[in-house]
C-alpha cells in the first residue's frame, strides 16, 4: 500500500513538473518562468540532500571534501549534503518514482539525458549557475545536456568533466626511445604504425613464461574502439536516429587497424577481464601502453605505487611520488590514411575518439530543488572543478579549469581536442543503447577472429568486403533492435 501511494505521489509530481512523465512535448503553453518557478525564492532550510557521486570520487576522498565545504558554506540555512549511500549505477528511472533515489546524481550525459527524456530529472535555470556563464563551456560540452522541451532548448545537467580516450604509459619503459619533436612524448607512441612495429619487437624479445606487450587495449569495448570507425568517416546518428552512419565512408579501415593491433596483443584484451587487468598490467610492466579514459588515472597511479612498495620496498609516500613521476598520459596515436599498419609509407592523420560529459543533475523527485540547485552550482564552480581534476585525474568540463596549472598535465590537451572536433560526443538519446550493444558484439567478433580463432591473424574477416558486410549487418541489427524497442 505504501509503495502504491509513493508511486501515485511521484506520478502527481511528474505531472506537475512536466505535464507528463514523458517530459512535456513541444507546443506546450508553459513559459520558462513557470517552469523554473520551483527554483525561485529562499532555499529550503534545515534539509538534508542525498548526493549520488561516482565511486572514485568517494574512494579518493574528494567527495568528502566537497560536501564538507558545501555544508560549511550553507550552514546558516541548515542545508546539509551527505552521501546517498547507493550504487553509482542506481537507476533513477526505476527507483526515483518509489522514493528511493537521490536528490542530486552524477552520471554520464547519455544516462542523464535518458532520464530527462522521461521527466526524471529537472530542467535547470542556467542563469543561476556560474558554470553557464559566458565563455566557460565549449558549446559541444554544454550541448550534451541540452534537449528541446516546450519549444525551448533546456539544460538538464551541469557539466563537470569531459570523457574521452588518452594514452597511458610508464616513462621508464620508453626512456631509451627518441623524442625528435621535443614534445615530451616518445616518437614511437605518436602513431599507431610505429607503436605496432614496436609492439611486435617487444613481444618477440619476451618469453612465453614472462610475456611483455608493447600496446594493449580492450578490444571488445565499444567506447574504446568506436574512434577507429569515426576516424575513417563513420558517424553514430545523422539528423535523426533513422540515419545510422556506422558503415559510412571508409569505416572498414578502422576495423583493419583493429585487426592489426589485435595481432600483437594479449588474448585477454578481447575479454571483459582486460579492463581490470590493465591497471596491474601497466604497473608490473607486462603492458607498456594502453588507451582508456582519464577518470581511471588514480587506479593506474595506485596500482603503480603498490608495485613500487612491493618490489622496491619504498614507503607509501615515496612509492606514490615515484608513481606520479613515472605515470604519463599523452594524446592518442595517429592513424595511417591507408588503414594498414604495415604500410610504412602511408601518411598519418590525428585520430577522432568518442567522448562524453559527466555531470550532475537534479532529480524530479527531490523535495528541495532550490537547495539542490545550490549544491550543483557549488560543485561546478572553478575551485571545486580544479580540485576534482587534481585529485582524481579527470578532465574539467570548464575551459578555465582545464587551462589551470594545478589540475593535471593533460587536461588542456584533451580540451583542445574537443575544440578541434577530434572528440565526437555521445548523442544524448535513448537509441544510443541499441548502438552500444550491437557495436560491442561486432568489435568482439573482429577481436576474437584474430586473437582466438585466427591465432594472431584474421580467420573469417580477411577481406575489405567482409569487413564492409559486417558493418552493414551491424547497422541492420541496430535498426532491428530499435524497432523492437
Amino acid at each position: 500500500m505504501k509503495k502504491a501511494i509513493a508511486v501515485l505521489a511521484a506520478a502527481t509530481l511528474c505531472l506537475t513538473l512536466f505535464s507528463a512523465c514523458g517530459g512535456g512535448g513541444t507546443g506546450s503553453s508553459v513559459s520558462y518562468e513557470e517552469l523554473m518557478a520551483k527554483f525561485e525564492g529562499e532555499p529550503e532550510q534545515n534539509v538534508t540532500l542525498k548526493i549520488l557521486d561516482n565511486d572514485t570520487a568517494v574512494d579518493e576522498g574528494y567527495f568528502d571534501e566537497l560536501i564538507a565545504a558545501f555544508n560549511a558554506e550553507y550552514a546558516e540555512y541548515g542545508i546539509k549534503a551527505e552521501d546517498a549511500n547507493m550504487s553509482q549505477y542506481t537507476d533513477l528511472e526505476t527507483n526515483g518514482p518509489l522514493g528511493y533515489g537521490p536528490d542530486v546524481l552524477y552520471n554520464a550525459n547519455d544516462v542523464i539525458m535518458r532520464y530527462a527524456e522521461n521527466g526524471h530529472v529537472l530542467p535547470l535555470p542556467t542563469e543561476k549557475l556560474d558554470i553557464y556563464g559566458e565563455g566557460k563551456l565549449d558549446e559541444r560540452v554544454s550541448a550534451t545536456f541540452s534537449m528541446n522541451r516546450y519549444d525551448m532548448d533546456l539544460q538538464f545537467g551541469v557539466p563537470i568533466n569531459v570523457q574521452t580516450l588518452v594514452l597511458f604509459y610508464r616513462a621508464d619503459k620508453f626512456a631509451d626511445q627518441p623524442d625528435a619533436d621535443g614534445n615530451g612524448t616518445p616518437d614511437v607512441l605518436e602513431s599507431y604504425a610505429s607503436l605496432y612495429e614496436y609492439s611486435k619487437e617487444v613481444r618477440a624479445t619476451s618469453t612465453n613464461d614472462n610475456p611483455v606487450y608493447g600496446y594493449v587495449h580492450s578490444l571488445n569495448n565499444e567506447y574504446f574502439n568506436f574512434g577507429f570507425l569515426l576516424s575513417y568517416g563513420a558517424y553514430i546518428f545523422g539528423d535523426s536516429t533513422d540515419d545510422i552512419g556506422l558503415a559510412n565512408g571508409e569505416a572498414y579501415k578502422g576495423l583493419r587497424v583493429m585487426q592489426d593491433l589485435a595481432s600483437v596483443m594479449d588474448s585477454d584484451a578481447s575479454s571483459d577481464a582486460y579492463t581490470v587487468q590493465a591497471y596491474n598490467g601497466i604497473a608490473s610492466g607486462k603492458y607498456l601502453a594502453t588507451i582508456t579514459t582519464p577518470d581511471v588515472y588514480v587506479k593506474f597511479l595506485n596500482a603503480l605505487a603498490d608495485e613500487y612498495e612491493r618490489t622496491e620496498g619504498l614507503s607509501e609516500s615515496a612509492a606514490m611520488d615515484k608513481a606520479r613521476e613515472n605515470l604519463k598520459v599523452a594524446d592518442v596515436p595517429a592513424l595511417p590514411e591507408s588503414g594498414d599498419l604495415d604500410d610504412a609509407d602511408s601518411a598519418t592523420f590525428e585520430m577522432t575518439t568518442i567522448g562524453g560529459v559527466n555531470g550532475y543533475a537534479i532529480s524530479s523527485y527531490t523535495k528541495a530543488p532550490k537547495a539542490s540547485l545550490l549544491f550543483v552550482d557549488f560543485a561546478s564552480k572553478y575551485e571545486q572543478v580544479v580540485k576534482r581534476a587534481s585529485m582524481l585525474g579527470v578532465v574539467p568540463a570548464r575551459k578555465d579549469a582545464a587551462e589551470a596549472d594545478d589540475t593535471n598535465a593533460y587536461s588542456e590537451m584533451v580540451y583542445n581536442r574537443v575544440e578541434a572536433d577530434r572528440v565526437t560526443m555521445m548523442p544524448s538519446v535513448r537509441a544510443l543503447t541499441f548502438v552500444w550493444s550491437s557495436v560491442g558484439s561486432m568489435f568482439a567478433l573482429v577481436a576474437d577472429d584474430v586473437t582466438v580463432t585466427g591465432r594472431g591473424q584474421p580467420s573469417v574477416y580477411q577481406t575489405d568486403d567482409s569487413l564492409k558486410s559486417l558493418l552493414s549487418d551491424t547497422v541492420t541489427n541496430i535498426r532491428g533492435a530499435m524497432e523492437i524497442g
